[in-house]
């Protein structure tokens, strides 16, 4: 008896579970409303959307270790430590996010008038050819002024055999792509960082007839034809901004182990 009532004060009660579920399914349909797209509500909050459902999130939160794994029913000094440790993490986190935002990367103003460019590199620059850096078994070409460059499948296995090619921006790339499979489909695409998935996803929709790449794709710089077995092709296209590209085949499942990164210097 002395176990058993013990027990029983240390929970919930059956009714108050019952107000708990209700609140938190009520919660959440609150924050479903809040970015579903049909109803408009996260346009007309603006900036206040993520404040809203974050705070939303932590009431939700608050409730389950209270309740659910029954904090509220503990010694006060357990609650205390936990909604002290919630208090710091959320105001560690803001701080992070309010510095990030108020310096967004962008040059100040004084150092932008006084920058002196640096002219060290140019004579290196304009005699450099192609440096070819060999790794951990991967293989980066770069290479300034009209660039060409040659990347291949190795066998059967779905993937390139260069991890990394480079080449400076504004400058004429020729890449040949040469397709050694005796029983697969290749091509080469290269897309803005991040978005080798999605573009083959919606190359899939696009179908060989496209060379799996759908037609006007903004995320896609340029690609090569569809390659049969054994077949070899050629794209040429002035090289993008500075940064990180990807180059991917983009033929369905492909490109999950078949790609690799276009460096624009």
């Amino acid at each position: 008896m002395a176990h058993e009532t013990e027990h029983k004060s240390n929970h919930p009660s059956f009714n108050q579970y019952v107000v708990i579920a209700i609140i938190l399914f009520a919660i959440t349909i609150v924050e479903f409303g809040i970015i579903w797209d049909r109803i408009g509500i996260e346009d007309d909050l603006g900036a206040a959307v993520i404040p809203i459902l974050v705070g939303l999130s932590a009431i939700k939160f608050a409730i389950v270790i209270m309740y659910y794994m029954h904090l509220k029913f503990d010694h006060r000094l357990f609650g205390t430590v936990f909604v002290s440790g919630l208090i710091l993490s959320f105001l560690v986190g803001g701080a992070l996010l309010a510095l990030f935002l108020s310096f967004n990367g962008e040059p100040r103003e004084y150092a932008l008038a006084h920058a002196v460019p640096y002219e060290g590199h140019k004579a290196a620059e304009e005699h450099a050819a192609e440096v070819v850096e060999r790794g951990t078994g991967a293989e980066t070409t770069i290479a300034s002024g009209p660039v060409e460059l040659a990347v291949g499948a190795v066998g059967e296995t779905l993937t390139f055999d260069t991890a990394s090619i480079t080449a400076k921006s504004g400058s004429e790339v020729t890449i040949t792509f040469k397709n050694p499979s005796a029983n697969n489909q290749h091509n080469l695409v290269i897309v803005q960082d991040g978005t080798k998935d999605a573009v083959a996803a919606d190359g899939t929709a696009a179908g060989p007839a496209n060379n799996w790449v759908a037609p006007g794709d903004a995320r896609v710089v340029a690609n090569t034809p569809l390659l049969a077995s054994g077949a070899s092709g050629e794209v040429i296209f002035t090289a993008p901004a500075p940064g990180t590209y990807q180059f991917v085949c983009t033929f369905p499942g492909h490109n999950f182990t078949m790609f690799g990164n276009f460096i624009v210097n």
